[in-house]
């Protein structure tokens, strides 16, 4: 069971420095910008509103049993992970390339480079999540499903960590992993439930939404914020079972096999 408390470990054992590097990280993304780090909060205020308007306004979709505030409070479940998936993996496979010199540092752990790039690049999703939960507690008052959030979110955290752990090392030797990368995002994007609900597919295409891994997520987050129900037990093992074998096999990957990919640094 050693395997399952290595990341852990690592993490705890330099907790320290990865804050300190995640707050370093963060001051140098939006450095010589007009609003700073207040993009962090900006960013994901003007992509809900986006959505909001798009959905609303413009299209007038919702399902016949919602209002348009709560369908557009489910939207905005939905796109505050995705929109943390997409930002956090990406910067996460692309945190070794320029961070070269530190592939084999025994100062700053080599493996604290993505899992400082993922951190920094899902601020903007908690940022947007804090913003929905004020949203909800204000249209149907605060509710204690609420607590599952933090939950549903670090499970997040550690599939994009692992998954960006093995994807970084990929990177340093194929390049193309960026560009494949920005597409099949866009693709489980579009495949996952965040403008419609699995009960507006015909019953023989519901089964497939468990397909895509980023349904667990937006489902989830969905349940405890916006329908104040928490998730069924397939999306809690989906959740668990997909966050700790991503992390822990992201690691050890990662951990074993960067001495290789030391030379195409």
């Amino acid at each position: 069971m050693d395997f399952l408390i290595r990341p852990f470990a690592i993490v705890y054992r330099h907790r320290r420095l990865l804050f300190r590097s995640v707050a370093t990280e963060m001051r140098h993304r939006y450095a010589g910008s007009l609003v700073g780090v207040l993009w962090v909060v900006v960013a994901p205020l003007l992509l809900l509103a986006l959505y909001a308007l798009v959905y609303a306004v413009i299209f007038r979709i919702r399902p016949l049993d919602m209002s348009t505030a709560d369908y557009v409070l489910r939207i905005s479940c939905g796109l505050m992970p995705l929109l943390g998936f997409n930002e956090a993996l990406a910067t996460g496979t692309t945190s070794l390339s320029l961070n070269k010199q530190v592939l084999l540092n025994t100062v700053f752990p080599s493996e604290l480079v993505p899992l400082r790039a993922v951190i920094a690049g899902s601020a903007s999703s908690v940022a947007g999540l804090l913003m929905v939960l004020i949203g909800a507690a204000i249209l149907h008052g605060p509710s204690f499903t609420f607590l599952a959030v933090p939950v549903v979110l670090f499970c997040q955290l550690m599939l994009v960590a692992g998954v960006a752990w093995i994807l970084s090392l990929a990177n340093l030797v194929l390049r193309d992993i960026q560009q494949v990368l920005s597409f099949l995002t866009i693709v489980l994007l579009v495949a996952s439930p965040v403008a419609y609900t699995p009960a507006m597919l015909p019953a023989s295409l519901s089964p497939f939404i468990y397909c895509n891994p980023l349904s667990y997520f937006v489902i989830a987050f969905q349940n405890v914020i916006a329908d104040d129900v928490l998730p069924r037990p397939i999306v809690v093992t989906g959740l668990l079972v997909l966050g700790l074998l991503a992390l822990t096999l992201g690691f050890e990957v990662f951990r074993r096999a960067k001495q290789v990919f030391f030379d195409y640094a």
